[in-house]
């Protein structure tokens, strides 16, 4: 789960298939006000918290399956769910932070959280101190990249993002299928940077073996109409 947005919309979506309605809250302190036949029966704060409506009655029962249908939301949507930090090693910072490591004058922190579980943050230092620029993460991966790129730790312009990556990989899966000049060592370089990128991206693996299908099953009937 790289943002907030992603869980929000996954939740709420979950939420009406399962009979609740879902609308934007008319109050600045909610993100959303949850309704169960007609009945406004919980809010979703701006702190990610499920609140029970205070004035009128709701069954726990049915407080209990809004708060877990958010948890397995949140799993589902890749949350940080294994503490990426020793407390007996990372510095206790203010307002519950601890930090996980330091470079460059940029922060890898981490702060336990009731739905979230465990959101990551790198931000820098202004001369008091104080934090600013600081950058969210819900998922461990992203925010440890975050910190390495942003500390200097690893040089930004050598990365390639997702979006780099599966551009590439279309490349290599149509370079693999049409290109007849290929040697069998540029096919096995080709093939090696499949793999890799397949071990980053899984998703690509299903996707590739469906569009493989695809071509095969067109080749069949090019060569049935043939005959």
């Amino acid at each position: 789960m790289k943002t907030k947005t992603e869980f929000y919309q996954s939740y709420f979506e979950t939420l009406q298939k399962k009979g609740f309605t879902v609308q934007p809250s008319t109050s600045p302190d909610y993100v959303a006000d949850i309704y169960h036949r007609d009945k406004l029966i919980a809010f979703f704060t701006k702190n990610d918290m499920v609140m029970k409506n205070p004035f009128v009655e709701v069954q726990d029962k049915l407080m209990d399956r809004i708060q877990t249908l958010a948890k397995s939301t949140a799993v589902a949507c890749g949350i940080c769910s294994d503490k990426p930090f020793d407390e007996e090693t990372a510095a206790k910072l203010p307002n519950s932070l601890y930090k996980i490591n330091e470079h460059n004058g940029v922060v890898l922190a981490c702060k336990q959280h009731p739905l979230f579980d465990y959101v990551l943050s790198t931000y820098r230092c202004d001369e008091k101190k104080n934090p600013i620029q600081r950058q969210y993460f819900y998922n461990k991966e992203d925010a440890f990249e975050s910190f390495a790129t942003r500390s200097g730790l690893i040089n930004e312009k050598r990365l390639f993002s997702e979006t780099d990556l599966k551009v590439i990989y279309a490349g290599l899966v149509k370079m693999r299928t049409v290109d007849n000049d290929m040697t069998q060592d540029d096919l096995n370089s080709v093939e090696r940077l499949v793999d890799k990128i397949e071990d980053i991206i899984p998703e690509l693996q299903k996707r590739e073996k469906a569009l493989d299908f695809s071509w095969l099953f067109g080749s069949m009937e090019r060569g049935i109409e043939r005959e």
